[in-house]
């Protein structure tokens, strides 16, 4: 904004008002007809109160005072078109807080003004005033800053105060160029202006005037011709002095002439310098550079001889070829600059390292290769001779503390030769993978034939030879059973276990064998220590990435130990690994994971023939396995270390397990669906439905909360349907038994299994066959009872029509069917004794139709039902024949004994 602008509209709208301008903004609306205007911010110098005021300028009229067309004299005016307190603002919206637009709303009131700023930095200045003012300001209700960067306000009106700040010290310098005329000079003006003709005779004061001014040049001329001698002298000392700069000059060419010969003489002899210090610093660099190339590339004999004449199945000298290797390494890995390794000489040199590393790594790899066949034969040799007993698979600790010392070796091997070191790694997969499958194998095998499956023994290659498979059972069962659960907690999993032998099927009816949940838990537990010491071996053997397979405390421990028990020298390598190379670099089959699939590839053939072996002993041991199996894979992925290779099995094998259980589920299913119709008298509870009880009882006790639950829900609302259907299939089948006694019977022994069980899957499913129960049971005993008293049933039916029509009560005796001696006809035909004899058929009949488990409820439904009947003829003998001495022969009383002395009759 112009200072011209920002002082004129101070000067003409502002100071009247004694209000003082603090900012100011052009604004036009948004449209095609743009007429510009001003938005200013002012603030009462009195009662400080903030007023915000729309200015527009006002053109001056045209008239008279006009020089030309269009021309005004005088310039623009302004005045305040309108104006608000600052408490009248509701809202300043700035329309976007991310983009720098020109666009702004003032919500003032309940009017939206929308402005639209001649540019930002007009708009941010006017705005950040607000909001400075809104902050100082103690009125309770303040504006709200929509679309606004808040942070960056307060930055923008400190800018807008430093640029009203140089404006004001514009208008400061303006006023200092400015100078008031002196007194000395107001005084000669008057004295001039009050002459007498000054005014009145222009022409004649003009002409005085110029002849006052050639008298005064007329002065300065005799002046100057006065000092004309002193310019003479002048002007001769300007001529002397001309000349001794000549003879200066002269002088100094000559000095120049002299210096240039000893210029250049001195410049010859600084560029001889600079070439003998060059020289001299490439000299020393040079040395530096054979010195540390001559101690880096010299290799002691000794090296060379440990490398290659040393025997290697010395043990003691693995410290020294790791030293030696060592020192190799270092030769080799040396960084040469790319001028020096060009040099014949260090190629050659480079060269003889190469081919000392290639011979080294090939004798050690065959003896690596050598020392692999040699303890798996070993191992093999010890595994014949393991005599009979508990299922127990061996250790390879030994092995493993066997060939650990050349750890080392094999890192070095890892970095400088990578073929020899993967040909090590594929021959010691090839070596252990044979005895890991005899071994698993007989160790499988000796599982099974504990739980009396008949072994082959010509697949056993460790099993000693036997007479019979029974001879081989009674070997296995020797030993305690405890032993199969060792006492010391393996984790969460081994707390999991289930026992799922509470019935004599689970394990057969032999109670001296032990039981599958058992057995499967031991084999877990063992495999575990042997897969996870492999994983250990692999990952320090070969310098895999660790994997956190063991606890935290246990790692430490075991950090402990090998610093103890090894120095530095021992595993020079590791430091130089970067974790790339430490990782998969020179993995055989996938690094860790593909050494160890490898190594137990036999392992998930085995687990998956034990699950089918279990399976197969009892249904039931699906449901075990996916539970047991799927609780430890959660323990595993929670505790957020690397799985072991017995999970990664264990994970393949839960799809076997998976599609075992969905078949035994089928199977049942099947069962249920196909389920033929009893024969004989009485239907009673379905097989179905005990079926259903059966396994629920046994699914539950087995998943307890587990993480399978909703396999199992999903297979309880199979079964739930399948059991419903053939409920209601063998219902409308049955010729023997009615259908409301077919469904009622099932449906409340399904209901007691299911409140019994408390599953929440099945809450909906209980909650109908609750009320088919109650539904079928109420129309049996309708149906069965009807009406046993059928003329005295008719007789009230006609009197309570009667009622419903409008007769009044006491007027139903006067009619004609429905007197008193037609009443007493009736109640005569009804004696108790006939009563009684009536229920007691009655009773037979239910008898041969209902079920020991439901008959008494039945019975007790029926008499209740009966004495309600009785209860209504009293209450209509009451109310239509009262006073007459009309009664029935017997009462609720007597009905009960009725019910009572029948049911002990049975």
């Amino acid at each position: 904004m112009a200072v011209a602008t920002r002082s004129a509209i101070q000067k003409e709208v502002f100071s009247p008002l004694e209000e003082r301008l603090v900012a100011i903004v052009n604004v036009t609306k948004p449209g095609r007809k743009k007429k510009s205007s001003f938005l200013c911010l002012s603030v009462n110098k009195q009662d400080r109160q903030v007023y915000i005021s729309r200015v527009k300028p006002v053109e001056p009229r045209k008239g008279a005072g006009m020089v030309g067309v269009g021309v005004t004299v005088g310039g623009a005016s302004y005045r305040r078109a309108k104006s608000w307190s600052l408490g009248e603002v509701k809202v300043v919206d700035g329309r976007n807080s991310t983009t720098e637009v020109t666009e702004f709303d003032l919500h003032i009131n309940k009017t939206v003004y929308k402005w639209v700023a001649s540019n930002v930095a007009e708009k941010k200045s006017f705005i950040s005033c607000i909001f400075k003012l809104v902050s100082k300001s103690v009125e309770r209700k303040q504006p709200e800053f929509l679309n606004v960067d808040t942070e960056r306000l307060l930055e923008s009106f400190h800018e807008q105060r430093k640029a009203a700040a140089d404006d004001l010290e514009e208008v400061e310098q303006l006023q200092e160029e400015y100078q008031e005329l002196s007194a000395a000079e107001e005084e000669d003006i008057e004295a001039l202006l009050s002459r007498d003709n000054a005014i009145q005779d222009a022409a004649a004061f003009t002409e005085n005037l110029s002849e006052e001014l050639a008298h005064l040049d007329q002065a300065n001329i005799r002046a100057l011709m006065g000092s004309e001698v002193a310019i003479l002298e002048l002007m001769h000392g300007l001529d002397q002095a001309v000349r001794e700069i000549g003879d200066m000059e002269t002088k100094l060419e000559v000095y120049d002439q002299l210096l240039s010969g000893v210029r250049s003489t001195m410049a010859h002899l600084g560029s001889q310098y600079s070439a003998t210090l060059v020289e001299n610093r490439n000299l020393q660099a040079l040395l530096r550079e054979v010195d540390e190339l001559v101690t880096k590339l010299d290799l002691d004999p000794r090296v060379e001889h440990t490398l290659l004449r040393t025997r290697l199945s010395e043990t003691s000298s693995i410290k020294d070829w790791t030293l030696a290797a060592t020192k190799l390494q270092e030769a080799s890995d040396f960084e040469l600059s790319p001028g020096v390794s060009i040099l014949q000489a260090v190629t050659e040199r480079k060269e003889y390292f190469s081919s000392l590393s290639f011979k080294f790594g090939r004798r050690l790899q065959e003896h690596l290769t050598g020392l692999f066949v040699q303890q798996a034969e070993q191992l093999k040799e010890d595994g014949s001779g393991r005599g009979l007993g508990l299922p127990v698979l061996p250790s390879h600790t030994v092995i493993h503390q066997t060939l650990l010392p050349y750890s080392a070796l094999l890192c070095w091997m890892r970095q400088s030769e990578p073929q020899p070191f993967n040909e090590v790694m594929e021959m010691y997969v090839r070596s252990f993978r044979r005895v890991y499958e005899a071994e698993i194998r007989q160790f499988m095998a000796d599982v099974k034939a504990s739980l009396g499956a008949p072994v082959d023994l010509k697949r056993s290659k460790f099993l000693p030879k036997m007479t019979s498979n029974a001879d081989l059972l009674r070997g296995s069962l020797g030993g305690s059973l405890l032993s199969l659960s060792p006492a010391r907690d393996k984790g969460a999993f081994s707390q999991s276990v289930v026992d799922i032998s509470a019935s004599p099927t689970a394990a057969g009816t032999d109670s001296s064998k032990p039981r599958f949940d058992q057995l499967f838990s031991s084999v877990l537990e063992q495999l575990q220590p042997v897969c996870v010491a492999e994983q250990k071996f692999l990952t320090s053997f070969f310098h895999f990435q660790k994997p956190e397979v063991v606890t935290r405390e246990e790692e430490e421990e075991e950090e402990g130990e090998r610093g103890e028990e090894e120095d530095d020298t021992d595993f020079p390598f590791r430091q130089r690994q970067s974790p790339q190379v430490m990782h998969d670099s020179h993995s055989v089959g996938g690094g860790l994971q593909g050494l160890l699939s490898q190594l137990f590839q036999t392992l998930l053939p085995e687990i998956e023939g034990l699950i089918l072996f279990g399976e197969k002993l009892d249904s039931f041991n699906s449901l075990y396995l996916l539970t047991a199996i799927s609780h430890r894979l959660v323990i595993s992925t929670e505790s957020g270390a690397m799985m072991s290779e017995l999970d990664e099995t264990l994970k393949k094998a839960l799809v076997c397990v998976r599609r075992l259980f969905d078949a035994f589920t089928a199977s049942r299913k099947k069962a249920i669906e196909e389920m033929k119709v009893p024969k004989g008298g009485k239907c009673g509870v379905l097989s179905c439905v005990v079926m259903f009880g059966e396994f629920s009882e046994r699914a539950e006790s087995i998943i307890m909360g587990g993480d399978r639950r909703s396999e199992l829900d999903k297979a309880y609302g199979h079964l739930i349907d399948s059991v419903f259907a053939t409920i209601e299939r063998v219902a409308k089948e049955h010729t023997k038994t009615p259908v409301d006694v077919v469904r009622f019977e099932n449906y409340h022994q399904l209901m007691d299994i299911l409140s019994r069980m408390k599953i929440s899957c099945l809450e909906r499913r209980k909650e109908e066959a609750k009320k088919k129960y109650r539904t079928h049971k109420k129309q049996y005993v309708d149906k069965s009872l009807g009406r046993p008293m059928e003329k005295l049933s008719q007789f009230f039916e006609g009197v309570e029509g009667l009622l419903a029509g409008g007769t009044k009560a006491d007027e139903v005796g006067f009619r004609l069917d429905y007197s008193k001696t037609e009443l007493k006809k009736c109640i005569k035909e009804y004696p108790g004794k006939e009563v009684k004899k009536g229920l007691e058929k009655l009773f037979r009949r239910v008898e041969r139709e209902v079920s020991e488990e439901v008959l008494e409820v039945v019975w007790g439904d029926m008499q209740g039902c009966f004495m309600q009947q009785v209860a209504r003829f009293n209450q209509l003998i009451q109310q239509c024949y009262s006073g007459a001495g009309i009664a029935l022969e017997f009462n609720e009383g007597d009905v009960a004994e009725y019910f009572r002395s029948i049911a002990e009759q049975r």
